[in-house]
């Protein structure tokens, strides 16, 4: 395989991953030599930007990928636009030998590479018939052994699943137009697209650029672990505050980039799982497997942001249906060093009893309230572009579709249930007027969206969504 010239090698701008040690809530990454890490200088962010190309034994992986979307970067139609993919992959794909790649950043650029070919040969008969007739009707049932036998070796070389994920498709799906310049809107490209549309381009680099400020709040997050086990109230607001405005500048990128859903429906199709989708009606069999593969797609899971506030907060005994973003299995298909980090938050969380402990005083549960209001925020604009991706024709069949739109929907109008419940419980008077107008703010949101929520829970039938909640 050839070397990696300056065009090809990726920045090392980014800080490599440390061990988060926080006294006895300290965590250290299982995998530190993964490109997927965690840490309180990338939070979720690879510890190195992705490798774009990759090596030259694989070119013809690459140059499919590159003739895959339906339109391409230079205008013209790509192999999904007219349904000639499959084709190609079945004539002209190679069976590759990965068995003796190590690399963890070709690993990680292979990983992504053929999850995603997976899904857009696996859906593509699904995006045509949506084109068409707004339906799904079946994807692919079988995945060619040129596709299976590749990613299923790579997938247990990573320890992850072997089907496209959140973080794969987003924060590790990025180059820099301008290797020497910082992670901005502007200076970001994904490097694989499906549909090539403006919108799957936003989605893509505003995830990425959102994460920038995911080391801050992973910061946070340790910080209100620790400062509660040590009894440090003011220090515990403090790292309540710091991620109340972490999640704020988090939210500030998303509402820019992902405002309405306009044509998110041109590329969602490729975004669905195997697991319950009316388009797999048994899973997917690899061919070299005998046992179906059932997985949840992008479409049906959350950036690890949603995962880590819910597990932090103790959000998931908030509804009796379990209605979390994490609750579904969504944790065990991300990489192994985000499932241990969620894991442990999760478990100390639980055993500082984080939420009493902040609902023991007004201030902290004031801090408190501001942090659910941009936890809020994030997870109402995932609802709305969920509920939106879909024509209601085309969702009308698909019991699986509502069934999970039904959960989403409780779980945000639970979170603005307990804004509401605390609000209630607390001393405002005591309360800085600055704080006390801050926390009514987000309380007034709350309310406004308790409300429309409840109507659609009501009425099950749908309804133009509130705009300005979304950009709240």
């Amino acid at each position: 395989m050839r070397g990696f010239t300056k065009a090809h090698h990726p920045a090392a701008a980014i800080t490599n991953a440390k061990s988060i040690q926080t006294s006895s809530v300290g965590w250290t990454n299982p995998n530190p030599g993964s490109e997927l890490t965690v840490s309180t200088q990338n939070g979720f962010l690879p510890r190195r930007d992705p490798l774009p190309v990759l090596p030259s034994y694989f070119e013809k992986l690459d140059e499919i990928l590159h003739e895959m979307p339906v339109h391409k970067a230079d205008g013209t139609f790509g192999l999904l636009h007219t349904g000639r993919l499959g084709a190609c992959i079945e004539r002209e794909l190679p069976m590759y030998d990965v068995e003796f790649v190590f690399d963890q950043r070709i690993l990680a650029a292979l990983y992504r590479d053929y999850s995603v070919l997976a899904s857009a040969y696996l859906l593509e008969p699904c995006d045509i018939q949506f084109r068409l007739a707004r339906n799904y009707g079946l994807a692919r049932r079988i995945l060619p052994a040129n596709i299976a036998v590749p990613l299923d070796t790579i997938a247990r070389r990573l320890n992850q699943k072997p089907f496209l994920e959140h973080s794969t498709f987003t924060f590790y799906n990025y180059r820099r137009k301008d290797q020497d310049q910082p992670i901005s809107l502007d200076n970001l490209e994904p490097i694989r697209k499906f549909s090539g549309c403006e919108k799957e381009h936003n989605f893509i680099v505003g995830h990425v650029a959102a994460a920038q400020h995911t080391g801050a709040i992973v910061s946070a997050a340790m910080d209100i672990l620790r400062h509660s086990q040590n009894g440090h109230r003011p220090e515990f607001n403090q790292a309540l505050r710091q991620y109340t405005n972490a999640m704020g500048s988090v939210n500030e990128i998303l509402a820019q980039t992902l405002k309405g859903c306009g044509d998110y429906a041109s590329f969602r199709t490729f975004l669905n799982g195997c697991k319950t989708q009316s388009m797999f009606s048994s899973g997917v069999l690899f061919e070299t497997h005998s046992a179906a593969h059932k997985y949840l797609g992008v479409a049906q899971s959350s950036s690890p942001i949603a995962s880590l506030s819910t597990h932090l907060f103790q959000l998931s005994s908030l509804s009796p249906r379990g209605s979390l973003p994490c609750a579904d299995g969504v944790d065990l298909l991300r990489a192994p060093n985000f499932r241990s980090f969620l894991s442990h938050v999760d478990g100390q969380a639980r055993s500082l009893a984080i939420q009493s402990y902040a609902l023991r005083s007004s201030e902290s549960s004031a801090e408190y309230i501001l942090s659910l209001g941009q936890i809020l925020t994030y997870r109402y604009r995932q609802w709305a572009n969920l509920r939106d991706s879909v024509p209601i024709q085309s969702a009308k069949d698909d019991a699986a579709f509502f069934e999970y739109l039904d959960i989403q929907t409780n779980h945000v109008r639970d979170i603005a249930e307990l804004i509401a419940r605390t609000h209630a419980n607390m001393d405002n008077e005591s309360l800085a007027s600055s704080l006390r107008t801050k926390t009514e703010a987000v309380v007034h949101h709350a309310e406004m969206v308790r409300r429309s929520l409840e109507r659609i829970l009501d009425t099950q039938e749908p309804s133009p969504l509130p705009v300005s909640m979304i950009a709240y």
